[in-house]
């Protein structure tokens, strides 16, 4: 859901048909049809963005664990364009969600294309069973009309934020000054008594980075480390199954002075397994794009401590993944140093990137201090707009 600003055309039949996803993703005309839909919605809704590349509109379109990916064209009687949606269906945890986006081209809106892809979303998830479709979307005042006129509510709010790596760049034993205020400042000797300052060089984390594939050897390590995800930012030890809901669950209003929403039900996690990793690792892979992960590990006990992830799909601009501090070892400084172990190997593999963006939840505080330090600035906020089916 791109925003949708003031009428441009009469309402209408719009027709929506299912796009097919083959083991190469779409054919060229019809990925190219997309992104033209996809980049004229940006420039409406986001001015100063920097157009979507083919690399990232397809990274977008493969699921990143095991489970479907369908997709949904919205034209009109005569073929032209007029939006496009998104629908993922997991299958390695919250089995009970579809999530999608909708995108409607600029000179489309208003017009009725957003809820006719809506309907088609709608019963596609039903039809497989889910119980919550989850649209993500910017909030705007656009959305949150759309979304009042749906019935749909947030279910969780996200803040988007960039570091901006324009004219950064590592060479071999050197860096650009602001490489090094960032990572200096995290990785030289403790000089102060913050929460997050750096441990003292001897304190028994080893570093540890690879690319795309997790070594086999780390691999068990690594799985048990990415469970840590389900835990509560703010305790010491993971809450049991069930017991917490996910930020992506914690509701607010539509908009200020509308009545609360239902809550949803807090629901187990699946654990994640070997498998589940390798097949998201394949599918990164498959669709071009390019993965990072950081980590610390624990000298004594060989355990992974912290890690944190990127990918990029063009080389220009890239995204953080999760990261992650396993409840024992927080309170240590380890999210902002694992952080900033990442900066440093991304662009050294990646040094034409010029943008890093991140996604926390908006009551991430500890997350959100951490990318403050690291140089993140907000740039909006996204909303996981929520229909109960």
């Amino acid at each position: 859901m791109r925003g949708l600003f003031a009428p441009t055309c009469a309402p209408r039949q719009w027709r929506v048909t299912a796009l097919e996803l083959g083991p190469g993703g779409l054919p060229a005309a019809e990925l190219s049809w997309l992104l033209a839909c996809q980049n004229a919605a940006d420039l409406a809704d986001r001015p100063g963005e920097p157009p979507a590349s083919p690399a990232e509109l397809r990274g977008l379109l493969v699921p990143p664990y095991r489970g479907r990916r369908m997709l949904f064209a919205a034209t009109d009687e005569a073929g032209g364009a007029a939006g496009w949606a998104r629908l993922g269906l997991y299958e390695a945890f919250h089995r009970e969600l579809a999530h999608a986006a909708i995108t409607v081209h600029p000179s489309a809106r208003r017009c009725g294309v957003g809820s006719a892809l809506l309907d088609a979303l709608t019963e596609a998830a039903r039809a497989l069973n889910r119980s919550r479709l989850v649209l993500d979307a910017p909030r705007t005042r656009a959305s949150e009309a759309f979304a009042a006129r749906h019935g749909l509510f947030i279910a969780g709010r996200d803040l988007r934020s960039r570091l901006d790596l324009r004219g950064i760049e590592l060479r071999r034993g050197a860096s650009h000054e602001r490489v090094t205020a960032i990572v200096q400042a995290v990785e030289g000797p403790q000089q102060s008594r913050s929460r997050h300052a750096r441990p003292a060089p001897d304190d028994g984390f080893v570093p540890l980075h690879w690319k795309s594939r997790c070594p086999e050897d780390f691999l068990a390590g690594y799985v048990k480390a990415l469970d840590c995800l389900h835990a509560s930012p703010a305790t010491a030890v993971p809450m049991p199954a069930g017991a917490a809901v996910s930020a992506a669950s914690t509701v607010s209003a539509v908009s200020a002075g509308s009545a609360p929403e239902p809550t949803p039900s807090p629901t187990p996690f699946s654990p994640f397994t070997s498998a589940e990793v390798r097949h998201r690792e394949d599918a990164a892979m498959q669709a071009g794009l390019r993965e990072y992960t950081a980590c610390l590990i624990d000298r004594t006990t060989g355990r992974i401590a912290a890690l944190s992830s990127a990918h990029t799909a063009d080389g220009l601009r890239g995204e953080q993944n999760e990261t992650v501090v396993v409840p024992e070892y927080r309170g240590r400084g380890l999210a902002v140093r694992v952080k900033a172990q990442l900066i440093r190997e991304l662009l050294a593999a990646e040094p034409s990137l010029t943008m890093l963006d991140t996604y926390n939840a908006v009551d991430n505080h500890r997350m959100l201090a951490v990318n403050r330090r690291l140089g993140f600035r907000p740039i909006d906020t996204h909303a996981a707009w929520t229909l109960n089916l």
